[in-house]
């Protein structure tokens, strides 16, 4: 399976939180042949791959959806009004291509005002309350192709940059999605898992947890480990973050929340196995499924590795393809050594 495409693919798939069902429905394609699928009430996908002599379960979770938009209004010349459905950053908005949902065909573009005729206020960001949409239609034809409530998103365009980095939308999180389809198919092959595995491709991180939340309560799961993207350096970035590089491996967490045994041997494993990886200090809880997996019914111990990424929240996030596959690698080989407690 070739990472950038599987990647790309994923990324083009639409699935705003809340309505996920076309990136569901690309990843259980991939899945399907390494494992069990299933999806639940809240749209999350749910694979299983069982060990015919394991003794305890292993959780892997990364989130699916992506950050949009809800269609609020349409204006009686063709406009239309949204409010932002995750965290949309409208600094990145002006200008930038959109589409439907419900038919990808459909295309537009944020408005933006020309800088002759801004006052000199061109420098700022208006607020969401005052975006709309161009999508070159009329009152009428507006009102007959959308309703409230619609969900919108960027305009997905993969591209390949250069040192074997890729620039695109929905990386957080379909990155993560990819490395989990990856590690199907490399354990689904394997005798004699120390582990029955299931695999959460979560709905809703982006607006409430709630995939993460109900998938971990309903799994009787012993242990986790929880995939997703956090901040690498980039111009104008201090502090901590300044030192996360792109290419330099997967960051593993160590938080109050996460169990510090199933740290310490992700650790020790990307020592032993010459795996590049970093370390992300968070002195409390994690910003990721994390925090609501290892707090589920009474509790399942969770470790974190996360994905470098620059431009969170943007329609052209980057990120280092070798990032994702040393994490696919990191998280197979805790798994077959049998994790914290395995040799």
């Amino acid at each position: 399976m070739n990472t950038k495409d599987l990647i790309f693919d994923l990324c083009s798939a639409c699935g705003v939180s809340g309505f996920e069902e076309p990136a569901v429905l690309k990843a259980k394609k991939y899945l399907e042949p390494f494992a069990e699928v299933k999806t639940d009430s809240n749209g999350s996908l749910i694979a299983h791959i069982t060990s015919q002599t394991a003794q305890k379960t292993i959780l892997l979770d990364a989130h699916i959806d992506r950050i949009g938009f809800m269609v609020t209004g349409i204006d009686d010349d063709g406009f239309v009004r949204v409010d932002k459905c995750g965290g949309v950053d409208v600094r990145t908005l002006c200008d930038c291509e959109i589409v439907l949902q419900k038919n990808p065909n459909i295309k537009g573009v944020v408005c933006c005002m020309p800088p002759h005729l801004t006052g000199g206020s061109e420098d700022k960001a208006d607020d969401l309350d005052k975006l709309r949409i161009d999508f070159g239609m009329n009152g009428e034809q507006a009102k007959s192709l959308f309703s409230l409530g619609d969900v919108l998103t960027f305009e997905s365009k993969p591209v390949e940059l250069l040192n074997g980095r890729i620039a695109s939308a929905a990386l957080d999180n379909r990155c993560s999605a990819a490395v989990l389809i990856m590690c199907a198919e490399k354990l689904h092959k394997e005798k004699n898992l120390p582990y029955n595995i299931e695999i959460l491709l979560s709905s809703q991180e982006e607006t409430y947890a709630k995939g993460a939340k109900t998938g971990a309560f309903s799994s009787d799961a012993d242990e986790s480990v929880v995939v997703d993207v956090s901040f690498a350096a980039q111009p104008d970035v201090s502090g901590f973050y300044s030192s996360i590089e792109l290419g330099a491996g997967p960051m593993i967490g160590i938080s109050p929340t996460l169990d510090k045994q199933m740290t310490n041997k992700l650790i020790s494993l990307a020592q032993t196995e010459k795996i590049s990886y970093q370390l992300e200090t968070l002195s409390a809880s994690t910003g990721t499924n994390a925090d609501h997996i290892s707090t589920t019914k009474g509790g399942i111990k969770t470790a974190l590795v996360s994905i470098p990424q620059r431009y969170m929240h943007t329609q052209n996030e980057v990120i280092e393809i070798a990032d994702a596959e040393n994490t696919a690698r990191l998280i197979c080989e805790y798994i077959l050594t049998g994790g914290a407690d395995g040799e």
